[in-house]
């Protein structure tokens, strides 16, 4: 959040079906006519995946695990000096001590000090951060400067750190620039901001970020420092709008023997947000597999910014995965109050795919005539609703809901804190029935049945099976057994990992109704090699509006 310019089934808890919208906001719609009192639930037992405040203040989180019980949060701090905070359960933290590198260091001041890394090499503790540095007792900053990054060690965990060293000087590999501008070689081996190290087996891995055009990620492992690999960035590629050529805050963890590159991109104070890439190697890491979304911006109903979420970092503890991340706040909406670091556990799909940060996809079937309303029951009993009136759902049969409860006032609520979504539907501008799937706290997608509903489509996912690899998809008829492939074919799909079928094989130009389908299948190839294609296939019961597809 400091890029370049920035620092200038039915009831879940009750079977029941005509019951009133329940809750304390005003709903647009019509009400029935005679209005049935509140429902107020039991509370619930906390679901786990509750997001928890860490760190008031802090930004830029970094978290390094010693063992399962020793761990030191990091980040962002009043930009003079950098804060350490010890904890051994990932709960409770503790202040360690501040390290500040004007105080150990009687030739240079520093100032700007962003987004540290604590990592262990060789047996030393290393801290490597983003700041400008200056003459000593110079005013900071100063013109002409520019911020890049210095490293210093410890011995022991003690952790006081000496004196910090620029990266890489006097070389031509990837290396610290105080001043503005590039070093001879390029931009790409400038080191700006942003350092995160991974020790991998193949070698010490060093990502950073550096500036052409917006915000870059690079990175080269440490034992043969002149091969540079250009990860992300708007001068290495044609980004989305959305990230607002700022790509930047890498961490990488590896799980089941996958790696992970998660980033941030966005402006602070416009589309901040997280994303990551899967590969099964380091160098594999780049924007040529496929960026995922992890968070989302949230706003209002008038598109006002209140909330994101950006430069994360995730550690495992006892087979559980924890992101720590820094919230933004902009209230009122729109103008930017503070930023804090909270914590939020991290779940994991079959394919190894992450469960969003703060988005869930709700699908219910279709009914003729129908428009509906969604609420949310919350874990604590209370029932917010409606949280997106009929006015925003209309006869939709999907809303992806990413936090924010425009009919309600605009109230925020966190994945983690609901126990149920609540499809209410109404014909002719009759309210009053209602349907209801629970809810885990943590899940991408929730189907709420209806009775005497149909599913309207089906939304198709599947993992990326390998770089550059392009997909095709394959139905079977459940009335003959035969298949039809490619139903939708490469020249469609292209690289997509999802589709939408609502009925239609527009490759062979037919109509496969969604009750006459009992498989389907994708299939993967590269270079347009389909003689050896690589297909995946998950059966399909004619209720779902979701079926994700595993390529083995």
């Amino acid at each position: 959040m400091h890029s370049r310019r920035s620092w200038q089934s039915l009831s879940f808890f009750a079977l029941t079906a005509l019951l009133g919208c329940a809750g304390g906001e005003e709903s647009l719609e019509p009400a029935p006519a005679e209005p049935a009192p509140p429902v107020v639930e039991a509370a619930l037992a906390p679901s786990g995946w509750e997001r928890t405040l860490v760190q008031a203040g802090l930004a830029d989180p970094e978290v390094y695990k010693e063992n399962d019980d020793l761990f030191f949060l990091t980040g962002t701090g009043d930009s003079r000096s950098i804060p350490i905070y010890e904890t051994n359960d990932l709960t409770a933290f503790r202040f360690k001590l501040g390290y500040n590198p004007s105080v150990v260091d009687p030739v240079y001041d520093y100032c700007l000090l962003w987004a540290p890394d604590l990592n262990k090499s060789n047996g030393a503790y290393i801290l490597t951060f983003s700041g400008q540095r200056v003459a000593n007792g110079a005013a900071c900053p100063a013109a002409g400067l520019e911020v890049t990054t210095f490293s210093a060690s410890a011995p022991d965990l003690n952790l006081r750190f000496g004196v910090p060293q620029p990266i890489n000087p006097g070389t031509p590999y990837p290396r610290s620039l105080i001043t503005t501008g590039c070093v001879a070689e390029g931009c790409n081996r400038t080191v700006r901001i942003d350092a995160a190290t991974y020790n991998d087996p193949t070698g010490r891995w060093f990502f950073y970020v550096w500036f052409d055009r917006g915000n870059n990620i690079s990175a080269f492992n440490t034992v043969a420092p002149g091969t540079v690999y250009n990860v992300t960035g708007p001068a290495l590629n044609a980004l989305p709008a959305m990230e607002e050529g700022i790509n930047e805050a890498p961490e990488i963890i590896k799980r089941n023997g996958i790696y992970y590159l998660l980033f941030s991109h966005g402006w602070y104070n416009s589309q901040y947000a997280m994303s990551y890439i899967m590969a099964d190697s380091l160098p594999q890491l780049t924007r040529a597999r496929a960026v995922r979304r992890l968070s989302q911006a949230m706003r209002n109903a008038s598109g006002q910014l209140i909330q994101s979420h950006g430069h994360n970092a995730i550690v495992e503890r006892r087979g559980e995965y924890f992101n720590f991340f820094h919230v933004g706040v902009f209230q009122p909406a729109g103008t930017f109050t503070s930023r804090s670091t909270y914590k939020q556990k991290v779940g994991f799909k079959p394919d190894g795919t992450m469960h969003s940060l703060n988005q869930v996809n709700v699908r219910w079937p279709h009914k003729a005539g129908y428009s509906y309303s969604l609420d949310l029951v919350l874990r604590d009993g209370s029932v917010v609703g409606p949280c997106l009136d009929v006015n925003r759902l209309g006869t939709a049969n999907k809303v992806t809901f990413d936090g924010v409860c425009f009919s309600a006032s605009n109230r925020m609520v966190n994945k983690g804190d609901i126990a149920a979504m609540r499809i209410f539907y109404a014909n002719n501008g009759v309210w009053g029935p209602f349907a209801e799937a629970a809810y885990d706290g943590i899940s991408d997608d929730v189907l709420v049945s209806l009775p005497g509903g149909s599913p309207a489509f089906v939304d198709l996912t599947w993992n990326e099976k390998q770089t550059g690899a392009q997909y095709s998809v394959d139905v079977q008829r459940r009335d003959t057994g035969a298949w039809i492939g490619p139903c939708i074919g490469v020249n469609t799909i292209n690289k997509s990992l999802a589709w939408t079928y609502s009925g239609r094989c527009t490759t062979p130009g037919i109509d496969v109704p969604l009750s006459n389908i009992s498989t389907f299948r994708i299939c993967s190839a590269v270079n347009g090699d389909w003689s050896r294609a690589t297909c995946g296939a998950a059966a399909y019961d004619g209720q779902g509006m979701h079926v994700p597809v595993l390529i083995p």
